[in-house]
């Protein structure tokens, strides 16, 4: 919730995302945009200032993308040289312009529909769906962001999509490049291949010792053993809070009563309709009916097909017209009403159908309504909890003293890695399931007091590391089973490749695909009029690279489909395809219009930066660094 919640107060559509966040200082000098000067802000653009909160809320998003990638939280060193200041830096001016643009140009956004954005955003909502001003607060609490800076976030946002919106609609890829994409995609070849199976060649026998151990040193690093942590958990959830116990019978009742509606369904009526020009051929309609003509009949002649005058099994609510709808539940099943005027015009109405009203009793919905009561009772219950736990801990509780003291349950965890896998290889079955509990676990140290992590929109894990094993090189006695079955797989592999590769020559000399085949044990085969895409399922991924990096007559290997096996192929025939544009798919095209729609955001906003007056602020990027966790 916490990463959703941050997203929101700078979170631009995926057009700008995709566009502009590596954006450059390629349109002016970094020397000519840095200055001195404001140190509670971190550049301005024109008269737009960046807060030194923004600048912290966009390095801890771009830290978190880099630790995703590099697999653990990167040091201060490494965001430096992976670039992250500069990038957050390059995304926030892009951001900056397009909000003093808006204000150029006037753009806003009303603050009723304002209130009304933040109202229906889920995250602030209560387990019966309504706004909820405290989780509000709590949400903006937790994620360090203050509620005037996130309302202005959202205003900016808003701002920020209208100009988008207004740069990129009705971009259209050029008819050149459709043409150049359905060429590739729809271009079919036609491959005689063999496939290469461990099976084709000897068994590989077990290594001598020295052998093995000189695989094993090469290869030590494979084999190590990782960090791994013991720690602590406590997971509070209204959920987990909740006791259906508490709720009383005459709770229980009230609420059946209040909202009655949600346990009723509403009546429903099988409802013909027939639709007529004029009055005077409606009533001339009706009188057929009353003379013994069937409905059926009736709309047959008034050029109606049974799809035509069936409305289906309806509800009142259900049927647009209200004059339509009061005749249609006024009529008794099997009856035919008068001419109705409808709004589009005059019909007749027969009920074939009725399905009347139910009402779950207070018996078969009380305890949904128990367990629900006691959910949002166990919201305040929750926080009273995650009160409990932090003043416990602020006044110098371990850790289980302050869950004791809570009412929570603490969970330990002997041993874990930064992947949530065990000793043994296999992931740890009892851990939380919030994204953001290991890679907590990893960024600190036994002894400190922790950030409780926020899930689940009001769900909080608290933890404690308890101790930690360092990661280590692992001896060979520890892990020969799996150094040899390691060392004998990758020598299969090499035979299997020089095996291919002298079929390779061999076809290239001259000898048939069929010769070739078996002699190696193997079987020849064709696959023909394949695509790129579709000759995936034969070839295989490498295989169909292979297959299209040449012309008719190319002889190649590659990995086969199946793992451990090996592939080799003849082009026998190119065919191109007769009508390119028709090998283009509608997701292709959008992806195509995204990518070009990105290209005119990113020159829009190079030409507002050129036109806006930029300053970067030191001073103000070194406090904002002091907010960041």
């Amino acid at each position: 919730m916490l990463n959703t919640l941050r997203g929101s107060i700078s979170g631009w559509t995926a057009k700008i995302l995709l566009g502009l966040l590596v954006l450059s200082f390629a349109v002016w000098g970094i020397g000519d945009v840095f200055r001195g000067g404001v140190a509670n802000a971190v550049l301005t653009a024109g008269e737009t200032e960046v807060s030194l909160q923004d600048y912290a809320l966009a390095y801890n998003r771009a830290q978190s993308r880099l630790a995703q990638q590099i697999g653990r939280r990167p040091t201060a060193e490494e965001a430096e040289m992976f670039g992250v200041g500069q990038s957050v830096i390059s995304q926030l001016v892009a951001g900056a312009v397009l909000d003093e643009q808006g204000r150029r140009i006037d753009l806003g956004l009303s603050q009723d529909r304002l209130a009304q954005v933040i109202a229906e955003d889920p995250t602030f909502q209560d387990a019966s769906g309504n706004f909820s001003r405290a989780q509000f607060q709590n949400a903006l609490y937790n994620a360090r962001i203050s509620e005037t800076d996130y309302i202005r976030g959202q205003e900016n946002q808003a701002v920020r999509s209208q100009i988008v919106d207004a740069v990129s609609e009705g971009i259209a890829i050029p008819d050149a490049f459709s043409t150049a994409l359905g060429l590739y995609n729809g271009e079919r070849r036609t491959i005689e291949y063999v496939t290469l199976t461990p099976a084709t060649i000897p068994p590989v026998a077990d290594p001598s010792d020295e052998v093995l151990t000189t695989y094993f040193q090469e290869n030590i690093e494979t084999y190590a053993a990782p960090e791994y942590r013991s720690v602590a958990y406590a997971v509070l959830t209204p959920e987990a809070m909740a006791d259906p116990t508490t709720i009383t019978d005459e709770a229980v009742a009230a609420d059946y009563e209040q909202y009655k509606e949600r346990y009723t369904t509403a009546e429903q009526r099988r409802v013909q309709q027939i639709a007529f020009p004029d009055e005077a051929a409606a009533q001339a309609g009706k009188a057929k009916l009353e003379a013994g003509t069937s409905f059926a009949d009736v709309a047959s002649e008034a050029g109606r097909s049974p799809t035509d005058i069936d409305l289906g099994l309806v509800t009142r609510s259900q049927i647009p017209d209200a004059t339509v709808a009061e005749a249609a539940f006024s009529l008794a099943e099997g009856d035919v009403s008068d001419v109705v005027s409808g709004a589009f015009g005059p019909v007749l109405l027969q009920v074939t159908e009725i399905q009347p009203e139910t009402v779950q009793t207070l018996e078969e919905v009380s305890d949904e309504i128990r367990s629900a009561l006691a959910l949002v009772a166990a919201s305040d219950t929750a926080n009273s909890a995650y009160n409990a736990f932090e003043d416990a801990r602020a006044g110098g509780a371990t850790f289980a003293e302050g869950a004791q003291s809570a009412g929570l349950t603490v969970q330990t965890i002997p041993a874990v890695d930064r992947e949530g896998n065990g000793p043994d290889g296999q992931p740890v079955a009892e851990q939380p399931s919030a994204q953001e509990f290991l890679p907590g676990v990893f960024e600190t140290e036994p002894g400190l007091d922790n950030v409780p992590i926020n899930f689940q929109s009001n769900g909080y894990v608290f933890y404690d590391v308890i101790s930690i094993d360092p990661a280590r090189d692992r001896t060979l006695d520890e892990v020969r089973d799996r150094v040899l079955a390691d060392w004998k797989a990758a020598e299969t592999d090499r035979q299997l490749a020089e095996r291919a590769e002298q079929m390779k020559t061999e076809l290239q000399a001259g000898r048939s695909m069929a010769d070739a085949a078996a002699a190696a044990g193997a079987e020849a085969r064709t696959a023909a009029a394949v695509s790129r895409q579709s000759g995936v399922s034969e070839l295989g991924q490498a295989g169909v690279n292979a297959a299209f990096s040449g012309g008719t007559g190319t002889v190649a290997t590659a990995a086969g489909r199946e793992a451990g096996s090996q592939i080799v192929l003849r082009v026998v025939e190119v065919a191109p395809p007769a009508d390119p544009a028709a090998n283009v798919a509608a997701n292709e095209r959008s992806q195509m219009t995204g990518m070009l729609e990105n290209d005119i955001l990113e020159t829009y906003v190079s030409l507002l930066q050129n036109d806006t007056a930029i300053a970067v602020h030191p001073a103000g990027i070194e406090r904002a660094k002091a907010l960041i966790r």
